[in-house]
């Protein structure tokens, strides 16, 4: 799977301001409904909120992985934010998640989330790509690191 066609520079974000998981997805759901590919802001707030209260998304290394498998949403969709330090949404290794992928797919989606997921997974394995995406400053670098 190609992660890369399911992203656009109007959906990866920075913002050092946000500092909570509830304020990370609010972000999130706002971008998402004002770029056209979910219906309802809200309802893709509570689907995230839904399933990070299951288990956490949360990875290492300050990165997190929220997924969302939605009625609400219109397309299969990846977004990234780079973010202040979330204190109340930790990684396995306990720390603070700065970086996030979060994936949104239509509910009728058979396994796609987690292909997208397994894709992305690969990725952040490497730690100069996850070193790359924390230094990167503008949403092309983060593009380009998505299809080098």
């Amino acid at each position: 799977m190609n992660i890369e066609q399911l992203i656009t520079e109007e959906l990866i974000i920075f913002d050092e301001t946000i500092r909570s998981k509830s304020s990370l997805f609010d972000c999130l759901g706002r971008r998402l409904e004002a770029s056209g590919r979910v219906k309802n802001s809200k309802k893709i707030i509570k689907d995230f909120l839904k399933r990070e209260n299951e288990t956490s998304t949360g990875i290492e290394d300050g990165f997190g992985i929220p997924h969302a498998k939605s009625k609400y949403v219109l397309e299969p969709t990846l977004c990234f934010i780079h973010s202040g330090r979330i204190t109340d949404y930790v990684g396995m290794d306990e720390q603070p998640i700065e970086c996030v992928f979060a994936i949104a797919v239509p509910k009728k989606s058979a396994d796609e989330h987690l292909e997208i997921l397994s894709s992305l997974s690969r990725k952040l394995i490497d730690p100069v790509f996850r070193q790359q995406l924390k230094e990167a400053v503008t949403a092309a670098e983060i593009l380009t690191c998505l299809t080098e």
